[in-house]
C-alpha cells in the first residue's frame, strides 16, 4: 500500500514537471541587439513577472519610468536599425522560447515575412506592438 502511494506521488510529481515545461516552452522571450544578445524580457509572462515586459516598474517593463534611461529604449525608438517600432529596421527584436524554437521577428513591418504584422504574423500580438509603439513615442492610444 505504502509502495502504491509512493508510486502515485511520484507520477504526480512528474506530471506537474511536464507541465511546467510545457508552460515554460511557451513563454515568448524577446532579445535584441547584435547577434540578438541582449535580453529584453517575457512578452506573455504575466504583468506581476519580474522579467515581463508589461510590468511598468520592472527593470524589462516597456513603458517603465526609467525606460529613457535605459539600454532598452534603443529597441522602442521611432527609427533604428534594432527597433521594434521602425517597420524599416534591419535586425529587429526576435521572439524565442525557452526551447530556442523562433517565431519570428518584433516588428511594425505588414510586408515583412517573419514579422509579427507580417502576412504570416500573429495579430494578437502586432496589436499589443502597435499600441506599445504608440504609448512609447507619446501618442494618445484609443481602446
Amino acid at each position: 500500500m505504502m509502495r502504491a502511494r509512493f508510486l502515485v506521488l511520484l507520477l504526480g510529481l512528474q506530471a506537474a514537471a511536464w507541465a511546467q515545461d510545457a508552460t515554460i516552452q511557451q513563454q515568448f522571450q524577446i532579445y535584441a541587439g547584435p547577434l540578438h544578445r541582449d535580453y529584453l524580457g517575457c512578452l506573455n509572462c504575466s504583468q506581476f513577472d519580474p522579467k515581463s515586459v508589461w510590468d511598468g516598474y520592472g527593470a524589462f517593463g516597456w513603458d517603465n519610468a526609467y525606460a529613457d534611461n535605459s539600454r532598452f529604449a534603443t529597441y522602442r525608438a521611432p527609427h533604428g536599425r534594432y527597433s521594434a517600432c521602425d517597420k524599416f529596421a534591419a535586425d529587429p527584436p526576435i521572439l524565442i522560447d525557452w526551447s530556442l524554437h523562433h517565431y519570428g521577428v518584433l516588428n511594425l513591418s505588414e510586408t515583412r515575412s517573419d514579422s509579427v504584422c507580417g502576412p504570416h504574423g500573429t495579430p494578437s500580438i502586432c496589436e499589443g506592438l502597435k499600441r506599445a509603439c504608440a504609448i512609447s513615442q507619446g501618442q494618445q492610444v484609443t481602446q
